[in-house]
């Protein structure tokens, strides 16, 4: 049971997600702007947390653990942003399907520290958490007014 309310929570972040990458433009100059001083730009931290979700989902399905690069200079504009992020998003939900209970049990201790594949599911939603929140920041920043998601409260 925990499983599949870890899973369905990831799928459902992974939509909410996109309603605020789907307000990123090409007519947008702030894609690439850094809103805080030697921060990262608004394009690099979407295209970091794509990436993680991406490495993160396939390395607890496939055990296959590389990072996948990403830069502003290869996904330049909000188009190739939104492409990646939705070639992205059907692997990694295609993953989670073939996830089953007993493999999040699994001990990994190749990182930082061990860690179940359970739990790294969780860091991918915490990770991804966090950076959903910096991207409100930095659309406010960028004077965008962000959509809301609907939350359950």
């Amino acid at each position: 049971m925990l499983s599949n309310f870890l899973i369905s929570a990831i799928k459902r972040h992974f939509d909410e997600t996109r309603l605020l990458i789907d307000q990123l433009t090409d007519h947008d100059p702030n894609l690439l702007s850094e809103p805080v001083l030697s921060g990262r730009s608004l394009g690099e931290i979407v295209l970091h947390m794509v990436r993680s979700i991406e490495f993160y989902s396939r390395g607890v399905a496939t055990n296959h653990w590389e990072p996948l690069t990403y830069n502003t200079a290869t996904y330049r504009s909000a188009h190739d942003i939104k492409t990646l992020y939705e070639d992205v998003i059907t692997k990694s939900k295609n993953h989670l399907e073939t996830i089953s209970p007993s493999v999040l049990d699994e001990l990994l201790e190749d990182f930082n520290r061990p860690a179940t594949k359970g739990e790294i599911l969780l860091e991918l939603l915490e990770h991804s958490v966090q950076h959903r929140g910096q991207m409100l920041v930095y659309l406010r920043l960028l004077g965008i007014e962000p959509v809301k998601i609907p939350y359950i409260v």
